[in-house]
């Protein structure tokens, strides 16, 4: 039917997908309606199938264009990694929509990457498929010198036999800092903000949020669920039987609260400084350079 109604057949492929599920939920007041006129019902299936990210069609009367979704985030110990982990996904919205990239990759490559990544220790041990060229369609004067860094094809050795050679198997921290002819996500991101009038304050505190990125990717900090393990591993109660005892769970919640309020430092987690701004106050030496510069 939607290839009847001239629908693309990708998109109408990933359509009808959404329907080989029942809707989760259903609300009384919304069974009866008028389906050229409202789209609850889609939206119902819509936005209760979905993995990381999902499409998101225009809403009905209203100038709202087509939409992608971002949902790859699961909540951290604490609101430092949480605005670190926003602030990087928006910034990222805008690098692609700037630089106008291309991050397309066969939906079959994404399950299997969902797969890889539920493996132990797949931040640091496993490779997932990425797009090498990351150009996309783009014109010369859009990205500057950004564009002449991603045209390259140079990653060869790292794809499958037999695969395409737009697609490559990358390390969690070749995608987010770059390795070679590949520039990285964080890298990108940098390159955008350069371009920015980026007051320092605020610039400070994106680099605080970036580098925890950067350090988790590349194995210098650890993950919420390394460390969970690690906390687990290493308690005094713990037999290497698998069996997670009550006054284990006890400490695990404790030193998770604790790390939450600030009262316990977790620099393996962290990193040594997870101040969100610089310091209100001004050193005495600038601020006398700013009352002369005035």
């Amino acid at each position: 039917k939607l290839r009847e109604g001239d629908i693309d057949h990708l998109l109408a492929q990933h359509i009808a997908h959404l329907f080989i599920r029942d809707s989760v939920s259903l609300f009384s007041e919304k069974v009866h309606q008028n389906d050229k006129e409202d789209t609850d019902h889609f939206e119902n299936i819509q936005s209760t199938n979905w993995q990381t990210m999902r499409f998101k069609p225009p809403p009905p009367n209203s100038s709202i264009g087509w939409r992608v979704e971002f949902r790859p985030c699961e909540a951290q110990l604490t609101d430092f990694e949480n605005a670190a982990i926003v602030c990087f996904v928006v910034l990222l919205t805008r690098v692609i929509l700037s630089y106008q990239l291309d991050f397309l990759i066969p939906i079959s490559k994404v399950d299997e990457n969902m797969q890889t990544s539920q493996k132990r220790g797949a931040v640091l041990s496993e490779k997932f498929w990425f797009k090498k060229n990351i150009n996309g369609q783009r014109s010369s004067s859009n990205s500057g010198q950004q564009s002449s860094g991603l045209n390259n094809h140079d990653n060869k050795s790292q794809s499958e036999p037999g695969e395409e050679e737009e697609y490559a198997l990358m390390t969690i921290d070749q995608i987010i800092n770059g390795k070679g002819c590949f520039p990285g996500l964080v890298p990108l991101i940098n390159s955008y903000l350069g371009s920015m009038d980026v007051d320092a304050d605020t610039h400070c505190t994106i680099q605080q949020y970036l580098k925890l990125i950067q350090k988790r990717a590349s194995g210098e900090l650890l993950t919420t669920a390394s460390w969970i393990r690690k906390e687990i591993t290493e308690h005094p109660e713990y037999k290497q039987d698998s069996v997670v005892s009550e006054g284990i769970c006890y400490d695990l919640l404790k030193n998770a609260r604790d790390i939450q309020d600030g009262i316990r430092p977790c620099p393996e987690l962290l990193g040594n400084n997870i101040n969100s701004k610089t310091t209100d106050n001004i050193p005495p030496a600038i601020e006398k350079h700013l009352t002369k510069c005035e």
